[in-house]
């Protein structure tokens, strides 16, 4: 299936801002256009985008993504919020064990989470009391490495 266009451009801003911390980016994962790897794996990133919907942000991951992602001792998640500029990373471990607090009813039959997030709140509807304003843009969560 054909990606947004205009996804396509926040997704490679973000790309840009990643591969000038530790140089090109891969995507070692099969049929999986929206996870990168540093070269020789030391970080894994996957990129989600969201473009407005009614009063709100849309995400939904896969709970195997999000396990493989937090067993990965570099393992982030970058939540685009429509905007190149605007963004949060939240390291993989930090979500995995928000999920325990997940609000019922919001997953889909196949296992993924969906994670909403209200214009101009800081927290995903589905986990109300998980405070996000230290990952708005803090690209520096992702340690710098040397390849």
């Amino acid at each position: 299936m054909p990606r947004n266009p205009a996804s396509e451009i926040r997704t490679r801003h973000i790309v840009s801002i990643l591969e000038s911390r530790f140089g090109p980016l891969y995507c070692n994962h099969p049929h999986r256009f929206d996870w990168y790897s540093s070269r020789y794996g030391k970080v894994d990133v996957f990129i989600t985008d969201s473009k407005f919907h009614e009063h709100h942000r849309w995400f939904d991951m896969a709970y195997a993504d999000i396990k493989e992602l937090a067993a990965h001792q570099s393992g982030f998640i970058i939540f685009v919020l429509g905007s190149k500029d605007n963004f949060l990373v939240i390291p993989a471990k930090d979500l995995i064990a928000e999920l325990p607090n997940y609000q019922p009813g919001h997953t889909t039959n196949d296992g993924r989470y969906h994670f909403n997030l209200p214009l101009g709140g800081n927290t995903f509807s589905q986990l109300p009391n998980w405070k996000l304003n230290q990952y708005a843009e803090n690209i520096d969560l992702i340690p710098k490495i040397s390849n």
